[in-house]
């Protein structure tokens, strides 16, 4: 079995209390949500700097994962939803990432960039 490739991405984040741009390597899965206070959640990609609470995101939301040499989101049964333009995606399926695609987590907006 020969080992995947990882994928850098370049996320622009954007939610009414902040924006900003965060760069991840997705080696296998990394999981999108947010921290705790107590340091028991740490998310590959925190979306608590960017309201991520007040934005509905789940402490684990969603995961970035590798199918081949492509990268695909998948929901985690969080509870405010993960949309992918616009479309809300079903829980524990996975979709294929494009340049450009843009995922809400919550009310926390994100777009994709490879």
């Amino acid at each position: 079995m020969a080992s995947q490739t990882p994928q850098r991405i370049s996320l622009s984040i954007t939610s009414e209390h902040r924006s900003g741009t965060a760069q991840l390597t997705v080696t296998g899965r990394a999981i999108v949500g947010r921290s705790s206070d107590s340091g028991e959640t740490v998310p590959d990609l925190d979306l608590a700097p960017y309201g991520g609470a007040e934005g509905g995101v789940s402490r684990v939301h969603a995961a970035f994962l590798l199918d081949g040499e492509q990268v695909c989101i998948e929901d985690l049964d969080s509870t405010s939803g993960t949309r992918l333009n616009g479309l809300p995606l079903t829980p524990h399926e996975q979709y294929r990432l494009r340049s450009q695609d843009e995922l809400e987590f919550g009310r926390v907006r994100v777009v994709v960039r490879f």
